[in-house]
């Protein structure tokens, strides 16, 4: 019976808009503060994207557009099946590289479902630093996620992003509960946030993946939460399952090698036809190389492509030697795009051994038609605000010619209009609140009803604060999102934007609007 209605579905989108192809841009740059507005802009056609998803952590960023592709005559015809496609060498755009590719979507790929586990792991909240060690236990975790999602319950994982913000801080005197008060954690900390769609929504169904990674934390030392599934509890809220004493298992802190900071990240980008098992093949691929480990991660479906986008961090190996080694490399005409070739030799080039004790390769690759986009490599950066604020912001408009360039641009005109000045980087410096808000997630989506709905969560330096006072009982942080949120509002009004149903401003996310019922 799923059989039959996945194929009912896949027809039902076939006929409803025949396109076999889709195109998109994958851009690895320098995090720097307001890149994605740059590249967005109302004025820039080329970047006008149908879904769109950014991350940016450890000094390196990555967004992704997509664009369905319509041939002037409304008809396309399918292509012959062809050979897996070779690398594709990168184009030098503003200190980065960006890939222009197409690919097969998978209509029968269920990315919104009613029922979804959603979990938030922490590895290690309170590191200042990225260590290496951190990047073997994030992608040891990220296969036991991924393994959980396909073999346990066989579905698929919706979506993938680290490091992310943790659930509010509540705090009380003496277990008073007329003395709570909540406070923001911090903005981003080194943690899995997942999504599973579960096709069986069976309470033993959810028991099954808890208690497996309930074991999993309690055995790591890791901090464990669940989402809020009652009704009228909106995403963002958490029930706490296990609480992290500070002690790791000595799988990750035996040795001393493993304490050093992380010294460069190799942004890559796994792209291809959305399938249950295809993140867990890849991160199963990269457990076979004991010095690759992996430090940040964004992956989610696009108009029914799955986008898997991994930060590895490859101990011992310098930025510049790592990025000749790849640059030659990508080169070549015969270089695969494949995943798994493509890393192998690139390992092979950097004298990288697999471990031959180390899973396997399943017969079965879900990704064997998968291109991978792989460069530039940056050298490490901590968080470029230590201190910062989040500010979680939501949108429901029409879909338009604009896409996400006309919201985008208005919230940043909205930030300089009420915070003119800020301190800035330099002693005696202040400068608009909008030159300094990084977009740290983002995803953007196009609807059936022709309705386009985003999210996204912004860095702010707290000095931001000091421009709201705290008098009236009201917390400088809801003055701040309150503000920007009448202002935004305002600046959409002039612009002209069409079909506007929803814009909102939060310093916690489950207060966001209707994107959180998506």
């Amino acid at each position: 019976m799923r059989n039959v209605a996945d194929l009912a579905r896949a027809g039902f989108e076939i006929a409803r808009q025949p396109i076999t192809e889709v195109d998109f841009e994958v851009h690895h740059a320098m995090a720097r503060h307001g890149y994605l507005r740059d590249l967005v802009a109302a004025d820039a056609d080329r970047a006008v994207f149908l879904e769109t998803l950014c991350s940016a952590t450890n000094g390196a960023g990555v967004v992704i557009g997509t664009r369905t592709r319509r041939p002037p005559d409304g008809t396309e015809p399918a292509a012959p099946a062809a050979d897996p496609p070779a690398a594709v060498r990168p184009h030098q755009s503003d200190g980065g590289w960006v890939f222009h590719r197409t690919t097969s979507p998978n209509p029968t790929f269920i990315y919104e479902s009613a029922q979804t586990f959603e979990g938030l792991i922490a590895v290690d909240p309170a590191a200042g630093e990225v260590c290496e060690w951190h990047g073997l236990a994030v992608r040891d975790l990220l296969r036991e996620i991924a393994d959980a999602a396909a073999s346990l319950v066989g579905a698929p994982l919706l979506s993938l992003q680290c490091p992310v913000q943790l659930p509010t801080i509540v705090k009380t005197r003496n277990h008073d509960l007329r003395t709570r008060k909540e406070v923001a954690s911090p903005c981003a900390s080194l943690a899995v946030r997942f999504a599973i769609a579960l096709r069986d929504a069976s309470a033993a169904a959810r028991f099954d993946l808890a208690d497996r990674f309930r074991e999993l934390c309690e055995k790591h030392g890791y901090a464990f939460w669940l989402a809020d599934t009652r009704p009228g509890h909106r995403q963002g809220n958490w029930f706490e399952v296990c609480h992290a004493d500070g002690s790791f298992s000595p799988l990750y802190r035996g040795d001393l090698r493993s304490r050093q900071r992380i010294g460069t990240c190799l942004p890559v980008t796994f792209v291809g036809p959305a399938r249950v098992g295809s993140t867990h093949a890849i991160v199963s691929f990269l457990q076979r190389y004991p010095q690759v480990g992996v430090v940040g991660c964004a992956g989610t479906t696009l108009s029914d492509v799955a986008f898997v986008h991994l930060q590895l961090a490859i101990h011992g190996v310098a930025a510049d030697r790592l990025g000749r080694i790849l640059g030659k490399l990508l080169a070549e005409p015969s270089t695969p795009a494949r995943p798994d070739k493509l890393l192998r030799e690139l390992f092979k080039r950097l004298g990288l051994p697999p471990d031959p004790e180390g899973p396997g390769t399943s017969p079965q690759d879900p990704t064997g038609d998968y291109q991978t986009f792989a460069g530039p490599a940056f050298a490490y950066r901590p968080g470029q605000m230590p201190d910062s604020l989040a500010v979680w912001v939501s949108w429901e408009i029409a879909r338009q010619h604009q896409g996400l360039a006309a919201p985008l641009d208005c919230l940043y005109r909205a930030l300089d209009q009420i915070a003119p000045e800020v301190p800035g980087a330099t002693a005696g410096s202040a400068v608009p609140a909008g030159r300094l808000a990084t977009v740290e997630y983002l995803i953007c989506r196009a609807t059936e009803q022709s309705v386009l709905r985003g999210k996204a969560k912004l860095a702010l330096p707290r000095s931001v604060l000091r421009c709201f006072s705290a008098s009236g009982g009201e917390p400088p942080a809801s003055k701040l999102c309150a503000a920007l949120e009448e202002a935004w509002k305002a600046h959409v009004d002039r612009s002209g934007v069409d079909g506007v149903s929803e814009l909102t401003v939060a310093w916690r996310e489950s207060w966001l609007g209707h994107w959180t019922y998506s």
